[in-house]
């Protein structure tokens, strides 16, 4: 069987997938990574990140939010007003971005006051820093212990004992080990999987119960080892920007005539490549919450810019890139003045840099193509 058909792979093609359907878990849908899975886990629940992949619609999203709102927000909204987030058992937003928080109105206002709808969906907000700071971490903390004590009332749960998160812990850095098992293989000289493959795996990880998730990354990662990898020769690029949650824009790049063989985002890198995992022995929600904290950050932590610069610098040794594309989905203000001092520190290195807006669906492919295909050409002289 060849990952191109492989039943665990193929979750990242749809919301739905038959796990959601099997459970026996409470499903707790997330938008934003700094949201603590482990928390969720260790209160036996089925931790979802939420995401529209396969919707390229935002029609009836757009009566609630102005067309200048982020499109992979939009396309989610008009999902969850189809139904197509009606398996959520439990809904948590956070101030990733303007964009993501206004959701914690609209999904209670609009999404669960559908007249077809009658289900009851607690929701939990929590804030988060926009500073990496020890007054930060503090804040943080205390939001994480606060949304404890507000899991355990909605869900009638007795308590998210220490021995649950320390075993959440467990199940959590063996899934990161394994991601980044994978990873290694994919900056190869000679790639062992496509990008393409790579953002399918981190798709269908988040999709899913942890524990399943590390049975399956298990056996993709011994699939992967035996392969022949990529020796096509083709140019290694790096991406870098908003969120992507379908594989449709890394394919484009790749059938342009490229291998994606790193990333910096947040269904893909970003939530495991820091080297960092939860060690026994210290109160372990304190210990979530500062790893969950202090890991690479996204531009919403406005004074990590650097870090985030060195990140991508050492990636682009270690993976031996050729180029990287900076994008973002129109209207991301985050990671829009991100890229525009990427792109100058970048080619101040003499690193080659394309930087491109896109919608959160694959829109406008022909634009993207010929831009794509001329920065290719472009490395190539």
């Amino acid at each position: 069987m060849t990952l191109q058909n492989d039943p665990f792979l193929n979750i990242a093609n749809s919301v739905s997938n038959p796990y959601i359907e099997q459970t026996k878990r409470k499903v707790v849908g997330y938008y934003c990574t700094y949201v603590p899975e482990e928390l969720l886990y260790a209160a036996n629940l089925f931790p979802f990140r939420i995401r529209a992949t396969g919707n390229e619609e935002t029609n009836l999203a757009d009566i609630y939010m102005v067309r200048f709102t982020c499109s992979f927000v939009r396309t989610t909204l008009d999902l969850a007003l189809k139904g197509g987030l009606d398996f959520l058992d439990g809904y948590i937003a956070c101030n990733s971005c303007d964009h993501c928080r206004r959701m914690f109105e609209i999904f209670h206002r609009v999404v669960y006051n559908r007249k077809d709808f009658n289900k009851k969906v607690p929701r939990f907000y929590f804030s988060v820093p926009h500073t990496i700071t020890n007054e930060g971490f503090d804040w943080y903390k205390g939001e994480i212990r606060e949304l404890k004590e507000e899991l355990e009332k909605a869900f009638e749960i007795n308590e998210i004992s220490d021995n649950d998160l320390r075993g959440a812990i467990e199940v959590f850095n063996k899934n990161r080990n394994l991601l980044r098992e994978i990873h290694k293989l994919r900056i190869e000289n000679v790639p062992k999987i496509s990008g393409t493959e790579a953002l399918r795996i981190s798709i269908a990880n988040s999709s899913v119960p942890k524990d399943i998730a590390n049975q399956e990354l298990e056996r993709v990662l011994n699939h992967i080892k035996k392969g022949d990898g990529i020796r096509n020769k083709s140019k290694r690029i790096m991406i870098v920007g908003s969120v992507i949650d379908n594989i449709d824009f890394i394919k484009l790049i790749e059938d342009s005539g490229a291998t994606v063989v790193s990333d910096f985002l947040c269904f893909g890198v970003r939530n495991f490549l820091d080297d960092v995992n939860i060690t026994a022995g210290g109160n372990p929600l304190d210990d979530i919450s500062r790893r969950t904290y202090y890991r690479i950050s996204c531009p919403r932590m406005m004074d990590d810019h650097l870090k985030r610069l060195e990140f991508i610098k050492t990636e682009v040794e270690k993976a031996q890139i050729d180029g990287v594309i900076l994008q973002r989905i129109n209207n991301c203000d985050l990671h829009g003045c991100d890229n525009m001092l990427f792109e100058h520190e970048l080619k101040d290195l003499e690193i080659p840099v394309l930087r491109i807006d896109r919608e959160s669906f694959l829109a406008d492919k022909v634009r993207l193509q010929t831009r794509i295909e001329a920065f290719l050409e472009m490395i190539s002289k």
